[in-house]
């Protein structure tokens, strides 16, 4: 295990999930939406113009009927289908201790041999504890059902960081839950469409869920406006909301891996083992500018591996096909750059102007200053180079 202390300036957030929703249903209702609440949504069926979704109110039972269905169950998945599994199998033992918040620190995380634990400090003065292991350490520790609550315990006991919630009574039933990253492999139509976890699960690990959902529901939203849109480009929608939840699922994979990699004191383990993934390479630029005094008088070509593909983007408040370019150097195509368009830009890099007639012309658009800046991005990409 290894404390690790954050700036002064630093700061961490824990979310309360419950408030968080609540604002976010208050919004979709200031903007329209009309909200059933409670009710409970049967599953839903196909029909030649459509959907229908049975749901059951306190006034009684209803059939609701919409051009486009988004499901938004979770690992419920509604819609059905089967996933990919991104990780080995993992499960979550989780409860709430009822805990003094002047002696339980706010969010722990630690390792154990077999697993890790998280603990977050909620609202109503609880604490949320969760252990993530593998099923099948629990099927060799002969733990059952009804002795949940003492491999917790145990689990707590050898624990540094969470040894003392050992000796307290758990404020809930120990309850288990799939904590198996997946992805599915098709996660939109043209009259569906699958969003947060319905879509694909993350690693707990990478602690980055909310985060990831808001990004699904972006997504999600400009996706599903194009496809309803009498002008929308369908094909641009689809492959762009295929190819954003693809992206987003490798990265976190990627990330996550990365994470147990690091891990060192239990890293021979099967648990660390079988997660752990070399850290991704950093791309971010380097901190400091590149001086492109010594290119200013020199006629540059974009590089032979620079290539210009059509690429589905956000352009407005729907998706359509734009150009955009592709290097080695760079995670997917790029098309704008500080909200310029690149492909101009770089068709202009043909090996006949010197970079400073090549800034000149750029300035004619934008300010000096956005104009360096591309070519700076440029250069540390490698995408531009000098003319022989």
């Amino acid at each position: 295990m290894r404390h690790v202390r954050l700036p002064a300036s630093a700061t961490g957030l824990t979310v309360c999930r419950g408030r968080f929703d609540q604002l976010l249903l208050d919004a979709a209702r200031s903007a329209g939406v009309e909200v059933l609440q409670p009710a409970f949504a049967r599953r839903p069926r196909r029909e030649a113009d459509g959907w229908t979704v049975p749901v059951t109110t306190p006034e009684g039972a209803r059939v609701l009927r919409a051009r486009f269905l988004v499901d938004a169950a979770g690992r419920a998945r509604v819609l059905g289908g089967r996933v990919t599994h991104t990780s080995p199998r993992t499960i979550a033992l989780h409860t709430t201790w009822r805990a003094d918040p002047h002696e339980t620190p706010a969010t722990c995380v630690e390792a154990l041999p077999d697993g890790w634990l998280w603990g977050t400090l909620l609202p109503s003065g609880n604490y949320r504890v969760m252990a993530f292991t593998d099923p099948e350490h629990l099927r060799r520790s002969g733990v059952r059902k009804t002795s949940l609550e003492s491999h917790f315990r145990s689990l707590l006991a050898g624990s540094e960081l969470f040894g003392r919630l050992a000796r307290e009574r758990p404020g809930d039933m120990v309850r288990v839950c799939d904590a198996t990253s997946f992805f599915h492999p098709d996660p939109v139509g043209v009259d569906h469409l699958r969003i947060g976890e319905a879509a694909f699960a993350i690693d707990p690990l990478s602690s980055s869920g909310v985060e990831k959902a808001l990004q699904s529901a972006m997504s999600g939203a400009v996706t599903v406006h194009t496809l309803l849109s009498e002008d929308g480009d369908r094909t641009a929608a689809l492959a762009y909301y295929r190819d954003s939840q693809r992206h987003s699922a490798e990265q976190h994979v990627k990330w996550a891996g990365g994470h147990y990699g690091e891990h060192r004191p239990h890293q021979g383990n099967a648990f660390w083992r079988s997660r752990a993934l070399p850290l991704p390479a950093a791309t971010s630029a380097p901190a400091s500018p590149t001086d492109l005094a010594h290119l200013m008088h020199r006629r540059l070509r974009l590089t032979p591996a620079t290539e210009l593909v059509s690429t589905p983007c956000v352009v407005g408040d729907q998706v359509s096909f734009r150009p955009a370019l592709s290097h080695p150097t760079l995670a997917r195509p790029v098309a704008y750059l500080g909200g310029l368009a690149l492909a101009p830009l770089a068709e202009s890099l043909s090996g006949d102007h010197t970079l400073a007639e090549t800034l000149r012309a750029w300035s004619r658009t934008m300010a000096p200053g956005q104009a360096m800046a591309i070519a700076r991005w440029l250069h540390q990409h490698d995408i531009m180079t000098v003319a022989c």
